[in-house]
């Protein structure tokens, strides 16, 4: 077996090349892979890929631009695996949602990471490196010329999970919540989620801390894990899943509903009636199945759809908070009037986008 490597539109240097052998040389321990690959690492988007694809032609297709090293060696680990379970294992592609193909290469990327950065310590300041094109606020040259102390010290706060930025102000939706609920809906409930939940990681010895990961495979941890990395996934799609501005859907969602529901009220309507029946605190979502079927669905507190503990789940597209904290200071009791004013600034944008990571 042998491995090539191209790089096409990629700002890569030798350096960061050199990181990726040596990975790829990892990888190849606990996934050998029978055929010759070839790698391309390219700085833009190629046909429908996301962050990285594989064909049959055993060619795999990374995309570099604007991601950490440890961001773009998961992706190579994710498609890795996928070339060893077709060409080598000999399984058959299944759904990108969810089943046991995705599913392994999932974990089994997170794995690989871990493992990688355990034997190779000293290669963990280059696997992090490039977040600095990233962050606006830091100084390229003083990561790079700060001591060793404070580039660890930066290294560990980068692995714990992080907040996402409101994307708009605090006033910006006040047609449907009003600023004082954002203010303490995002700065007290959804950064204490976060908070609480690196907290009781950082107290436990996992592998894969990749929340999106956590959240899958949700019943191996303790109910402390699973409440808070609940709330902190939930509220950082809900925030993009919200727009100040009023959206209509359109491209490949709106077809999508128009065939499965015949037009938008009818889909509106289920989704509100399901979110009206939530009885205490929980979510409404619309969620894409693993047969491909959009489905309304309610969790119960912070679950998600996601969950593995969820029965008949599917991939989140559209959510709606429907705790107390959420509405309670502007719309008291009349939760049904929350349930109405929310359709009026949903990102149509986010969730078409959403609709075509997972079936493209």
């Amino acid at each position: 077996m042998k491995v090539s490597i191209k790089c096409k539109s990629c700002d890569l240097d030798n350096e960061d090349l050199n990181l990726y052998k040596k990975f790829i040389k990892f990888l190849n321990i606990n996934y050998p892979v029978k055929e010759n690959v070839k790698i391309i690492f390219t700085g833009e988007r190629i046909d429908q890929m996301s962050t990285g694809s594989r064909n049959n032609n055993h060619e795999l297709k990374i995309l570099t631009k604007n991601r950490l090293n440890r961001d773009i060696m998961r992706t190579l680990a994710h498609e890795w695996i996928h070339e060893w379970q077709m060409s080598t294992k000999g399984m058959e592609k299944g759904p990108d949602i969810g089943g046991p193909i995705e599913n392994q290469a999932n974990a089994g990327a997170g794995e690989e990471i871990k493992s990688f950065e355990e034997k190779y310590p000293k290669e963990e300041t280059k696997i992090y490196e490039s977040i600095l094109s990233k962050i606006n606020v830091i100084n390229e040259q003083i990561i790079l010329e700060e001591n060793k102390k404070i580039r660890k010290d930066f290294i560990l706060e980068m692995k714990k999970i992080g907040i996402e930025k409101l994307p708009y102000s605090y006033s910006a939706l006040k047609k449907f919540v009003d600023p004082k609920t954002m203010d303490i809906h995002y700065n007290k409930h959804y950064k204490g989620y976060v908070k609480k939940l690196n907290d009781a990681l950082s107290k436990k010895n996992y592998k894969e801390l990749e929340l999106e990961d956590i959240i899958k495979s949700i019943s191996k941890y303790d109910v402390t894990i699973r409440n808070n990395a609940g709330g902190a996934f939930n509220h950082a799609l809900f925030w993009k899943m919200l727009s100040p501005e009023k959206q209509l859907p359109k491209g490949e969602i709106l077809e999508k509903i128009k065939k499965q529901y015949g037009n938008i009220k009818n889909l509106k309507d289920e989704f509100n009636q399901v979110a009206k029946e939530r009885f205490g605190s929980g979510w409404v979502w619309i969620v894409l199945t693993k047969t491909n079927r959009l489905k309304v669905m309610s969790t119960p507190n912070q679950d998600n759809p996601l969950m593995n503990v969820i029965e008949m789940g599917g991939y989140p597209l559209l959510g709606l908070d429907l705790w107390e904290h959420a509405y309670y200071l502007k719309y008291q009791n009349k939760r049904d009037e929350y349930i109405k004013n929310f359709w009026n600034c949903v990102n149509w944008e986010f969730v078409n986008e959403l609709y075509l990571n997972r079936t493209k």
